[in-house]
């Protein structure tokens, strides 16, 4: 084997080289690491900030579907207001209707009380028949305001559910709007 000495100048150089290479690729590797670093640390905080929003648009979300329930449930009680108000009209009609009858029914009794049984016996046939058309005619008004007097109270009882389920639908708004 034949083994030449190198020159000292020569040796250095491929030692300076070598450690030179050496010292690049550590300098390479810890600027990738930290270039990976920067990523990771940037990717992190993108994940963060997008889970944020994430989190705010849900609560934005939530937010619109209690404002939609909100606003369905103020309609639904304005709706249900103007029902109970067009029952209102109707029971006030209907009472004062069922009054006018119990008057014509006081007329009808008066009219009939005014037939004097003294007359003639000639009258008295006609006197019966009108006493009884009179009698008649009050029993069909009798008939009819008991008629009246079960649509009241339907009409009384309708509302009062109509209030009851006025009055859940009002506690929920309450509750949600936080008076």
């Amino acid at each position: 084997m034949n083994f030449t000495i190198m020159p000292k100048s020569v040796v250095i150089g491929i030692l300076f080289v070598v450690l030179f290479s050496v010292q690049v690729t550590a300098t390479q590797q810890e600027s990738t690491e930290a270039h990976i670093t920067g990523k990771l640390t940037a990717l992190s905080e993108s994940i963060d900030t997008l889970a944020k929003q994430i989190e705010k648009q849900t609560n934005s979300s939530k937010q619109d579907i209690s404002l939609r329930k909100l606003d369905i449930a103020i309609a639904y009680l304005n709706f249900r207001s103007r029902r109970i108000e067009m029952f209102e009209r109707d029971l006030q009609s209907s009472r004062t209707k069922r009054n006018r009858l119990e008057d014509l029914l006081e007329q009808f009794q008066r009219e009939e009380d005014g037939l004097s049984p003294s007359f003639d016996a000639n009258q008295q046939g006609s006197i019966q028949k009108a006493r009884e058309e009179l009698g008649f005619r009050r029993q069909s008004i009798k008939d009819r305001i008991e008629r009246m007097d079960e649509e009241i109270i339907l009409l009384e009882n309708r509302m009062m559910d109509m209030q009851s389920q006025i009055d859940s639908v009002e506690s929920y708004v309450q509750k949600n709007l936080e008076f």
